[in-house]
């Protein structure tokens, strides 16, 4: 229905699709296969093209299943990519800050309290395996129902780790992060 809507507007405009193509910084086979329904123009360019063939988006889009399918994909991939490009920050900041905590222990041993040190590096633990949760959780989504497997390449450097898709898995990346919690409390005990 899309595909047609945007064939029959640009043939009653007498517009070539290389003309078209031109208007949008598009290839005219990119028209052609918008045309053909063998895929669908981003959010932008679909603007662009309500704009150029003077026709609201409603219009354009009402009725075609396949291409608000689309949009809704796109749009979880996008939600998925932030999500995941905030889960690395905090595992990049989280380890770059217990790094620096155990060697300030090295340089400033007199002057830090061990206990409050161990604190504060537990404190940072808790963001750092939460991110890391949920970046090994979308590098390795689960497909249909085939079994997954225990270990899966670590993400990041040589290595295996759990795989938090895996049955097991997600117990044991419970207990990880209660035995964080734990450790927190011990410590926090002990100050």
């Amino acid at each position: 229905m899309f595909a047609q809507i945007l064939k029959d507007r640009r043939t009653e405009l007498g517009i070539t699709q290389q003309d078209m193509a031109e208007r949008l910084f598009v290839t005219r086979q990119t028209i052609s296969n918008w045309e053909n329904g063998k895929n669908f123009p981003d959010i932008p360019t679909l603007i662009s093209l309500s704009e150029n063939y003077s026709l609201s988006l409603d219009y354009m889009l009402k009725g075609d299943s396949e291409y608000m399918k689309k949009v809704e994909d796109d749009y979880k991939l996008i939600k998925k990519k932030k999500t995941e490009r905030v889960a690395s920050y905090i595992t990049a900041i989280s380890l770059v800050l217990i790094v620096a905590f155990c060697l300030s222990d090295i340089f400033f041993k007199e002057k830090i309290n061990e206990n409050i040190l161990a604190t504060i590096v537990i404190l940072i633990c808790i963001p750092l395996i939460i991110s890391s949760y949920i970046l090994y959780k979308s590098f390795y989504k689960k497909e249909d129902d085939a079994p997954q497997p225990f270990f899966i390449p670590k993400a990041y450097g040589p290595g295996l780790t759990i795989n938090p898709n895996h049955p097991i898995g997600k117990i044991v990346w419970l207990g990880i992060g209660l035995g964080i919690l734990i450790l927190l409390f011990y410590t926090i005990l002990n100050i």
